[in-house]
């Protein structure tokens, strides 16, 4: 058989059809998949929305400020508690920040500034579907610091009007739930949930896709995206 006469086009066709490459591992006869990095573009507030396996039930969201992330997440579930972080809302996989070369988020993960956009974009996703009422741990909960993540996208999408969800009032609380100060209220008479059809995948759909699991493993990788961690973000 002669392939002489092939077309370029059913070639290149072809060509996408094939798997990416495998690469030996240092050291060992086992081969590591090569994937390419995925762009940062690709994940946007719609991206986030359209992708939780995990939505906050109302009255449930729980923020935090920096250096706060393992801190959250016990105070999320501790004393019968039963509230949400951005570590519980989407695929295991969306956390990875392990370097090697079959992790697609790979170069965002450790490039600062890209994780940042990163999970600023999760976390004005989250907000978004936050309903009734949330919540923001802090050391100074009457006044928590509005210069991370907290102050310059949750809070502000919190207060937004025309939200999947609708958010009529946040408190702030200390790290031990002993201090707790409401810091805003929406105006007026409030508002109703907006309910917007919102282009979603069924998140059974989104995990068996993803042959994933949904949120973090345990509280070590949310103190890794924190003050002091080794991908540090500021909240």
């Amino acid at each position: 058989m002669h392939f002489t006469h092939l077309s370029a086009g059913f070639m290149a066709a072809l060509s996408l059809a094939i798997p990416a490459a495998a690469a030996p591992q240092a050291g060992t006869n086992e081969t590591v998949a090569v994937v390419p990095c995925d762009p940062i573009d690709k994940y946007t507030t719609s991206w986030f929305l359209g992708n939780v396996c995990k939505r906050p039930p109302a009255a449930t969201c729980l923020f935090y400020t920096r250096g706060l992330s393992r801190a959250a997440r016990i105070f999320s579930k501790s004393n019968g508690a039963d509230m949400t972080t951005i570590w519980e809302m989407w695929a295991t996989s969306l956390y990875n920040n392990r370097i090697v070369t079959s992790n697609p988020l790979r170069c965002i993960m450790q490039d600062k500034p890209l994780r940042r956009q990163y999970f600023a974009a999760m976390s004005e996703s989250m907000a978004i579907m936050c309903d009734v009422f949330a919540t923001v741990m802090d050391p100074n909960p009457a006044s928590p610091r509005e210069d991370g993540i907290w102050g310059q996208t949750e809070f502000p999408t919190l207060k937004q009007s025309g939200n999947e969800g609708c958010v009529n009032s946040v408190a702030g609380t200390n790290p031990d739930g002993t201090e707790v100060h409401t810091i805003w209220t929406r105006p007026g008479i409030g508002c109703a949930s907006a309910k917007k059809k919102m282009v979603r995948r069924d998140a059974l759909t989104v995990l068996q896709a993803r042959q994933d699991s949904c949120g973090i493993e345990n509280d070590d990788v949310a103190a890794q995206f924190d003050e002091g961690g080794e991908f540090e973000v500021d909240w």
